[in-house]
């Protein structure tokens, strides 16, 4: 399928690259997980990767999406369901699980495995080990520890407004927008298609210029609806939700405290504006490589010790710094670090 065709499905749409990079690495590693913030398209392309391989030597193939499981000590029960069927009876532990399986030829793709991310690792870990006819893909908003790591970023601009113009038309809008009002939108998007696509459907009832303004705005971005999309990602508010839900408390408020920050910050940036007696700077450096790790703040560019906050994140940061009571503060810290770096 070429990248540049109209017909591609729209959460494919600028992903050519990582699905024939991880094909390639799934047929020769084990175990691969895939990475991203909420909204990034994780489920679209690990479930596009498992169509793509569907033809190899398996004798199985099994899906587990682990969104509403919430005992780590189920897991193993969960798995056995997808790759044996009926299951093993009561809680099977690992080992029990590998035996059953044996040297089956499978493929289990596992999705969601953000708030279960250590179980998972150590599980499909021990599983790939004892299991040599088994290959996994696990996807989820953390990263989980292992040889075949693969972190999925947002969308570039110009792909951003592809797949902007084609959920226009999935969507059923009689006329595309032109390329400036789309590129404006799309800039305020950061390239997560999550946004994109819920900003394509607000074209069903407003023209592009309420939608620019809709996209702008911190009060009304967080919470348009996107037609026909999963419960915890209906808007950009659940998404966000769901990973704010994941961090520490440490985590929580330096996530509040650095959407001041308009643009590229580093760590000594955040400790300078971010720190006081509630977050050490010792704290401040664990919670500020936790956002690294949450991707709330994303390189400016792939090895860069600077970062910025994509726009929608930093709208549901400086609610929660203004229910903190905290939002007039850091933003004369901000000012101050501003003027000192002007």
């Amino acid at each position: 399928m070429s990248e540049a065709s109209d017909q591609a499905p729209t959460d494919l749409i600028g992903r050519d690259r990582e699905l024939h990079e991880w094909e390639r690495l799934l047929r020769t590693e084990r175990l691969v997980t895939v990475s991203g913030p909420g909204g990034v398209g994780k489920t679209a392309l690990v479930t596009e990767l498992a169509h793509r391989i569907r033809t190899g030597p398996w004798q199985t193939v099994a899906r587990a999406d682990l969104v509403r499981l919430d005992d780590p000590q189920l897991l193993t029960y969960r798995l056995a369901g997808a790759l044996l069927g009926g299951g093993l009876p009561g809680r099977p532990h690992v080992g029990a699980l590998a035996d059953a399986l044996g040297d089956t030829r499978a493929l289990l793709v596992v999705d969601t495995c953000e708030h279960l991310a250590d179980a998972c690792t150590d599980v499909l870990t021990e599983l790939v080990r004892s299991c040599p006819g088994l290959h996994v893909l696990a996807a989820g908003r953390t990263p989980m520890a292992g040889p075949a790591s693969c972190p999925l970023r947002p969308l570039a601009l110009d792909n951003a407004i592809r797949m902007f113009e084609a959920s226009v038309r999935q969507w059923g809008v009689a006329e595309v927008p032109d390329t400036d009002d789309v590129q404006h939108i799309c800039g305020f998007l950061d390239g997560l298609p999550l946004a994109v696509r819920i900003a394509a459907g607000q074209l069903t009832r407003h023209s592009p210029q309420e939608v620019l303004s809709l996209v702008s705005r911190a009060e009304t971005l967080l919470d348009l609806t996107g037609p026909g999309l999963p419960a915890r990602q209906r808007t950009l508010r659940d998404s966000l939700l769901r990973t704010h839900q994941l961090c520490t408390g440490d985590e929580r408020l330096l996530w509040a405290r650095c959407s001041v920050f308009p643009g590229a910050f580093g760590l000594p940036d955040a400790a300078e504006v971010c720190a006081d007696e509630r977050l050490p700077a010792d704290a401040l450096a664990t919670a500020f490589h936790g956002l690294v790790r949450h991707a709330l703040v994303q390189p400016q560019e792939r090895g860069a010790t600077t970062y910025r906050m994509p726009w929608s994140t930093r709208a549901h940061g400086r609610q929660w710094l203004d229910r903190l009571g905290e939002e007039r503060e850091f933003l004369r810290r901000c000012l101050a670090w501003t003027l000192r770096e002007a």
